[in-house]
């Protein structure tokens, strides 16, 4: 079959010795594989690649411009993770303490000793809610983090599976118990300001106008699991159903819900990563400790997913490699529905983020091809330094 070649107009930079990753973003774009994306990669504060390109409408009208922010869905995730292990830095939380002693209604139906590090590593058993809800009870918040409090967990910690929007709430929760802010609040008063990034739980009604729309074009599931818990899945997936179109939809963009409601830029996300494992002659306030950073990331829970099958290992809210974040097992972040990741290599010390308007299922090994193709032609870039 053949391949539909298109004139793309990439923009940005790279660093001396790092064309082949132009050329794979370039690739994706010429393609047809991405309508619109952005790949970033810093180091110690400097960028080491930083482009842009394609359109934010499907009629190719409007280009991606270094102002372009994306919905980056469960690429939200590692944001939230980022907030929370500022609340441990600041004594507020403690990783090995019950969410019940911050939030005493958790402790409903023998969820007492379910610790922050487990409730972060998806092992709390509360995929969804039991009773039917709504994306705007998820946005008013209240109601959903009383259901969860008060639920009967799927499964106890020692499994995982995936809590693909109520974590976002029980976060939201832990942090407004502890702190008195939303996590929006925090995220923006403790992070953005002080570092000055793209990257929205939010996104003002100013800044509407950078949202690169999202177009979905996925194919059949790339692979079909067997999945432990097929209660726990509809609880997770289909209460409410979620659907790819979720961050054009204004009034989800505007809220942030810290599960998947967060937009951003490629650069914003990689800056914020490259915070937390670069050396100490950044120019920029280093967000956590190294102690609670390595807190943070230690893997806490690995194996098959109960609500959504396939394999995986979490640490504190991080998603820890499992190839898809190139050859360093120790990397850490979170990917998003549809194709957006952003993660840290601690041993590089480089964070990087990869943004798409263009929603993709994975590959047959979960890995989307898009993402394969950039860190392949970045780390073979980084082992010819």
């Amino acid at each position: 079959m053949s391949v539909e070649i298109r004139a793309v107009d990439v923009q940005g930079t790279v660093a001396s010795g790092y064309e082949s990753v132009r050329a794979a973003f370039e690739d994706n774009l010429a393609s047809g594989q991405d309508i619109g994306a952005a790949f970033a990669v810093y180091r110690d504060g400097a960028a080491l690649v930083d482009l842009w390109g394609g359109t934010r409408v499907e009629d190719r009208s409007v280009s991606i411009t270094d102002r372009t922010v994306f919905g980056v869905n469960s690429t939200s995730k590692g944001v939230a993770s980022i907030c929370i292990a500022m609340l441990v830095d600041q004594g507020k939380l403690d990783y090995e303490t019950p969410v019940s002693t911050y939030w005493p209604e958790f402790a409903a139906h023998g969820k007492s000793a379910v610790t922050v590090g487990e409730m972060m590593s998806h092992q709390a058993g509360l995929v969804g809610a039991r009773e039917p809800v709504t994306l705007d009870d998820y946005i008013t918040h209240d109601g959903v983090a009383a259901l969860l409090a008060a639920q009967e967990p799927f499964f106890r910690p020692g499994l995982w599976g995936y809590h693909a929007l109520t974590i976002g709430t029980l976060t939201d929760e832990l942090v407004r118990r502890v702190d008195g802010r939303t996590m929006a609040d925090f995220y923006k008063e403790e992070i953005a300001s002080k570092i000055g990034i793209d990257v929205f739980l939010g996104l003002p009604i100013e800044e509407d106008d950078r949202y690169a729309e999202m177009f979905g074009q996925q194919d059949a599931p790339a692979a079909d699991l067997d999945v432990p818990n097929p209660e726990a899945m509809a609880a997770a997936l289909a209460n409410p159903i979620i659907v790819w179109d979720f961050p054009n939809q204004r009034y989800w963009r505007a809220a942030g819900h810290s599960s998947a409601a967060a937009t951003a830029s490629a650069r914003g996300l990689a800056k914020l990563y490259a915070n937390l494992v670069g050396d100490d002659r950044q120019d920029q306030p280093r967000l956590l400790s190294k102690g609670v950073l390595e807190q943070a990331i230690r893997e806490r829970i690995a194996g098959v997913d109960q609500a959504m099958g396939g394999p995986g290992r979490y640490a504190a809210g991080f998603r820890l490699n499992d190839g898809a974040a190139g050859p360093n097992p120790a990397s850490f972040g979170h990917p998003g529905f549809g194709g957006s990741v952003a993660f840290a290599d601690p041993a590089l010390r480089i964070g990087v983020a990869y943004v798409t308007n263009t929603m993709r299922n994975p590959g047959p090994d979960w890995i989307d091809p898009r993402v394969a193709a950039l860190l392949k032609a970045l780390y073979a870039a980084e082992a010819a330094r």
